[in-house]
């Protein structure tokens, strides 16, 4: 542990999952009340309560682009973030645009990954931005890590051989910003991620007609995917409640009894929560590993692969959670 207390900024430029493995590892600066500023997407932004970090720094530059005027506008907010003489900077992505930015606010110390057996030349580009670079598989580590144990790799000069925490009642509150009242529902979360990861439209209806013989359910939708959620709110009849930002979205989720949800942002807010959890994931050649980066974290749950035969299976599943 260092003698001083760090001033530290992580940044994780990538989808609300990705966001949320950062839990365990704000909670362990948290504990040892280190300052940290976390820089995320613009969409993803809310996804953190206010207790989680001092400052959310949005970042509004494009990803996996090189061209002039977006590298200006790294090294502008590089410029304007020096002025907090952070410590540490973690670079918790894989964008090019995390290791420009590191390099732009020039902190002492820069932990990030590079790929092991990856391309040597984006490598050493990567270890010149650098102090430090944890090599880390280029595809799914056989080892199967959790995402959450790879990302606390990155704070090992601050928190040495420290393990992330996985008690939902310490990770719940850098989550929600308040405390939802308990809704006896089970939530099942509607997304066109279901059809993106392979899974008809058709079973899904039919795992909602199966889920509502454990309950009342209440069906949850991002604004921007309308279209899907009102074909599924016409197949089963049950009406969708749509959410245009991630506030009330997050404190649905922490309200119900239970959700069913693909692998999906859904799934990584309830698992740090602790709401019970049935994940679908899609039978890749890759299953096992996939499931073991991205499993649940914190919160009782189930996996179902989504095979034939799989809304009976989640919704027996749905039955052992609510028991």
């Amino acid at each position: 542990m260092p003698e001083i207390s760090p001033s530290v900024l992580i940044i994780r430029l990538d989808a609300i999952g990705d966001a949320l493995a950062l839990t365990p590892l704000l909670a362990a600066f948290r504990r040892h009340a280190f300052s940290v500023d976390v820089v995320l997407r613009r969409e993803n932004a809310g996804i953190f309560s206010k207790s989680a970090a001092r400052d959310i720094v949005t970042a509004d530059f494009d990803l996996r682009s090189s061209a002039r005027s977006n590298v200006s506008a790294i090294e502008k907010l590089g410029a304007e973030l020096q002025s907090r003489a952070y410590s540490h900077v973690l670079v918790a992505t894989e964008d090019p645009g995390g290791y420009r930015l590191a390099a732009a606010i020039g902190a002492p110390v820069r932990v990030g990954f590079v790929n092991a057996g990856g391309k040597p030349l984006k490598n050493l580009w990567a270890r010149r931005l650098l102090t430090q670079a944890i090599a880390r598989s280029a595809g799914l580590d056989t080892a199967g890590p959790h995402e959450c144990q790879v990302l606390f790799e990155l704070a090992a000069p601050l928190l040495g051989d420290e393990r992330p925490a996985r008690d939902a009642a310490e990770l719940r509150p850098l989550v929600l910003e308040r405390e939802p009242d308990p809704d006896e529902r089970i939530a099942i979360q509607i997304t066109d991620k279901w059809e993106r990861l392979g899974i008809g439209f058709a079973e899904v209806v039919d795992m909602i007609r199966r889920a509502g013989g454990y309950g009342t359910l209440h069906l949850l939708s991002a604004q921007r995917e309308a279209s899907y959620a009102q074909r599924i709110a016409d197949a089963s009849g049950l009406a969708v409640s749509f959410f245009a930002t991630l506030e009330p979205w997050k404190h649905a989720i922490a309200a119900a009894t239970a959700i069913i949800t693909p692998d999906s942002g859904a799934l990584h807010v309830a698992g740090m929560i602790g709401t019970p959890v049935v994940a679908v994931f899609p039978p890749r050649r890759d299953y096992a590993l996939q499931v073991a980066r991205w499993a649940p974290w914190a919160a009782p749950h189930r996996i179902i692969a989504s095979r034939n035969g799989w809304p009976e299976r989640a919704t027996d599943a749905l039955a052992q959670l609510l028991a």
